[in-house]
């Protein structure tokens, strides 16, 4: 087996950065304005815990993508502020304490 000591890329072309002389003043405002909305104002379905049943695991804190999860003294609970409603949280609970019902009036 023989190595070859040539450039394995010789054909790119250097990567330049051009930047307008003015950024202009007609874009989009989602792109150039920061949104106030959190996950919790889209989701369709939120979680309940119930607090018989939860054994605090914690299976519910670590599969949670958005970190939503919070620790009470006996229980866990939702940040439903954060909670995007995914319902990843009550598929993994061993102990079914998790619930998803429909989110309404919000």
């Amino acid at each position: 087996m023989t190595t070859s000591t040539k450039n394995p890329t010789p054909n790119l072309i250097p990567h330049k950065v051009v930047y307008p002389e003015k950024v202009p003043d007609n874009l989009c405002p989602v792109a150039s304005e920061c949104a106030t909305m959190l996950p919790g104002d889209w989701r369709a379905e939120r979680p309940v815990v119930d607090r018989e049943k939860c054994v605090k695991c914690a299976t519910c804190w670590i599969y949670c993508p958005v970190q939503c999860i919070v620790e009470k003294p006996a229980w866990f609970d939702i940040d439903l502020d954060i909670c995007k409603g995914c319902g990843i949280c009550a598929h993994e609970c061993p102990h079914r304490a998790i619930t998803m019902i429909e989110e309404v009036g919000r």
